[in-house]
């Protein structure tokens, strides 16, 4: 069955529908659902022109490109010409870029019309999506529950159909957590598969955290991620695809290293990984496979290393040893992440993929931070079934192991809370090899 944007792309290119009937309907949707505040900047007169011209241009008899009829947000710290890129921080609420940044220009090149900017928490430093300048974004089903972040704006609109898919980025799991949270998919590539460029608020210093911070894709239904992936991707980066002709060969992880989950998500994902191994050879891995714990240790080292570069000292001496600003201390951590490389390269020469639970729990309820350092929310603990977990433990502790190694994942819904909230799972891929995750990711979602 056809997914709807894939759909919309081949009706307008027969002429059964207009581009401008699907972007007055997206933005009816908009308005309709103002309350989520998925979408929180546009130009609804610009859009409805950009996709008259378009029309206009496939009723010629020109060429339309491959994404005539998709209709993407974008996420508010990605530059888009004539929209505010704020990153959700004030300092920058009178930031129009003049220019759109190369991903959101291979879009438009292609024919896709760039409805809108999503909403984030500021300078995407949280969990939850929310700012001083455009407030909440809900759950697009539960509106008293958090959608995530900081892709969270995306995830919501692609959820309520405001937008086909969502162009973001993804540093500690901020397209991983939303799509596991709405119930939709999410992509990133290996690091630099796709050009980081013109993020608003800047990105890590160095070459080592930059490779971290990678932008990816939100969308319904696999077939979308593929396609925008085609497009936005360096392809020159990427292997082909592998022939492989014998059986699927998948690896899981129930805990990443002894991590908490809910008895609610334990049992869809034990649930969904039986039925795999049903048709595949499936193999669960613990710790001496790959060490989830010396991984997490690496990238909040490496973090915290980042950021003492720019921070005050009385505001190191305040973190105290966790945030050191020496050379030494920071190049040993990068030798770690090579370390934890080099484990994970050798795990995933003997698999296919590899599985993961997203965060502890289902989406939860918004949580008000406790206190607020610079633009980081500092929150009390997570209740996972009656276990109060640390917020970060339960958010992150999934996601941080595969932000160090920068593996491509993506996302897939694999059911859903006896309530209803939405549970996804991560699908590991080998570095640069994008077209085999896709290829299993799409065998296993069915």
């Amino acid at each position: 069955m056809e997914s709807k944007m894939i759909w919309q792309i081949k009706n307008v290119k027969e002429k059964k529908i207009t581009v401008l009937e699907i972007v007055k309907e997206r933005l009816s949707l908009l308005e309709r659902h103002k309350s989520c505040n998925a979408v929180i900047c546009y130009d609804k007169k610009a859009v409805l022109e950009q996709a008259a011209e378009l029309d206009n241009s496939i009723k010629e008899g020109k060429s339309s490109g491959k994404l005539a009829g998709a209709i993407i947000t974008v996420k508010d710290n990605l530059e888009v010409k004539g929209l505010s890129a704020t990153a959700g921080m004030k300092k920058y609420i009178n930031n129009i870029p003049s220019q759109d940044c190369d991903v959101v220009k291979k879009l438009r090149d292609e024919g896709a019309i760039i409805l809108g900017k999503t909403n984030m928490p500021a300078g995407a430093m949280d969990m939850q999506t929310f700012n001083d300048i455009y407030g909440r974004t809900n759950h697009p089903d539960f509106p008293e529950y958090t959608c995530g972040g900081s892709s969270g704006g995306g995830a919501a609109a692609i959820k309520l159909g405001i937008s086909d898919a969502d162009i973001g980025n993804d540093f500690m799991g901020s397209i991983r957590v939303p799509a596991h949270f709405c119930g939709i998919y999410g992509m990133i590539g290996t690091d630099r598969i796709i050009p980081l460029e013109n993020i608003v608020g800047g990105k890590p210093y160095g070459s080592t955290m930059s490779d971290i911070l990678r932008i990816g894709i939100q969308a319904s239904d696999l077939s979308e991620l593929h396609l925008l992936f085609t497009i936005i991707a360096d392809e020159s980066k990427i292997f082909p695809l592998k022939q492989n002709s014998g059986q699927l060969k998948i690896a899981y992880t129930k805990d990443c290293g002894d991590l908490p989950i809910s008895k609610e998500y334990a049992t869809c994902f034990t649930d969904f990984i039986e039925g795999l191994s049903a048709k595949y050879q499936v193999n669960e891995i613990n710790q001496s496979d790959f060490d989830f714990q010396k991984s997490r240790e690496c990238f909040l080292k490496l973090l915290y290393g980042n950021m003492s570069v720019s921070l005050p000292m009385i505001v190191r001496l305040m973190t105290g040893s966790k945030m050191s600003n020496k050379l030494k201390d920071y190049l040993n951590e990068e030798e770690k992440r090579e370390e934890c490389l080099a484990q994970l390269d050798k795990l995933m020469a003997e698999y296919d993929i590899l599985l993961t639970p997203v965060t502890a729990t289902a989406a939860f309820l918004h949580k008000s931070p406790v206190k607020t350092l610079g633009h980081q929310a500092i929150y009390d603990d997570i209740l996972v079934d009656d276990t109060k977990v640390p917020y970060s433990v339960a958010n992150m502790g999934y996601t941080t192991p595969f932000s160090l190694t920068a593996n491509p994942i993506i996302v897939i819904p694999i059911g859903k809370t006896p309530k209803g909230l939405p549970l996804g799972l991560q699908v590991v891929g080998r570095r640069m090899h994008e077209y085999d995750l896709l290829k299993y990711a799409g065998i296993i979602a069915q």
